[in-house]
């Protein structure tokens, strides 16, 4: 919690949407809300960023905003922060959520740009100082992931093996192995300058209208993580991550390790604040 290195920079958690795709919890409950193991996956959010240095944060809010903004305040305002929380309405794309916050990063500024339905462990640091060691508009994120229905592993035409434990890193597109393809993790750094390529009020998806420009222009770079990711989507999603079955690549176990360390930092801001 010593380093420094992103007191200046801004996370832009997006936490607007409804999540339907889970199913009835969400009538009740806006999706970051949703508890693994026994907490909401925005407090995994917050404080992993935090324990690695955010300060600045900026919450584009929507469906059942007011729930969020609530819980942010209850658990975590009294931190050294500067949080800003936006009504950027309920069915409002990324790029009209962005627009409608943009004016509060300031010129130049990078800012890590992620969903509130993600759990990660991984050194965002390292990926900061790539984006920057690179002089990008954009860095994209990746992850291994691991198929449900299992791999069938061939060596010359033949097949050598099958695995449901096994990760892949990442995917052939032609029979020559000339172009490769990564799963998109959704944890993304952006400068605010690579705005200025489009009109964020009428692009439609962010994805597929600015990112190829940034990269068609050479302004975008790729880093590998290496460490934990997992997206919560749906029901199958949050049973896969509250061990119910047993987790893929044990994803449950590698939480509750991580909700152990966040948990040390949590008690120990809160006995200070006291």
């Amino acid at each position: 919690m010593e380093n420094t290195l992103l007191d200046d920079i801004w996370a832009v958690i997006l936490c607007g949407g409804r999540g339907s795709r889970l199913g009835s919890i969400t009538e009740t409950l806006p999706k970051p809300l949703v508890e693994v193991h026994d907490k909401p996956i925005l407090w995994y959010t917050f404080l992993m960023l935090y324990k690695h240095g955010f300060r600045n944060f900026i919450f584009p809010l929507g469906y059942k905003g007011h729930m969020i903004k609530e819980f942010i305040c209850r658990e975590f305002e009294e931190y050294d922060c500067t949080i800003h929380f936006v009504d950027t309405g309920e069915d409002t794309l990324i790029s009209g959520r962005l627009q409608k916050v943009t004016k509060l990063l300031p010129d130049h500024s990078n800012f890590f740009l992620l969903n509130g339905d993600t759990f990660f462990d991984f050194d965002i640091i390292d990926m900061y100082l790539l984006h920057r060691r690179k002089n990008s508009l954009l860095t994209l994120s990746s992850v291994g992931i691991t198929s449900a229905y299992g791999i069938i592993i061939e060596k010359n035409n033949r097949i050598v093996d099958f695995s449901r434990d096994k990760k892949i890193s990442h995917f052939s597109l032609d029979p020559e192995n000339t172009f490769q393809g990564y799963v998109n993790a959704g944890l993304t750094w952006l400068n605010k300058d690579a705005l200025d390529f489009v009109d964020l009020g009428i692009i439609g998806e962010l994805e597929q209208n600015l990112f190829p420009i940034l990269i068609n222009n050479d302004r975008a770079c790729h880093y590998k993580i290496e460490g934990n990711w997992f997206a919560i989507d749906t029901q199958k999603d949050l049973d896969i991550i509250n061990s119910k079955p047993e987790g893929i690549n044990h994803i449950g176990y590698a939480l509750e390790e991580t909700k152990k360390s966040l948990e040390k930092i949590y008690n120990l801001l809160n006995v200070q604040e006291e």
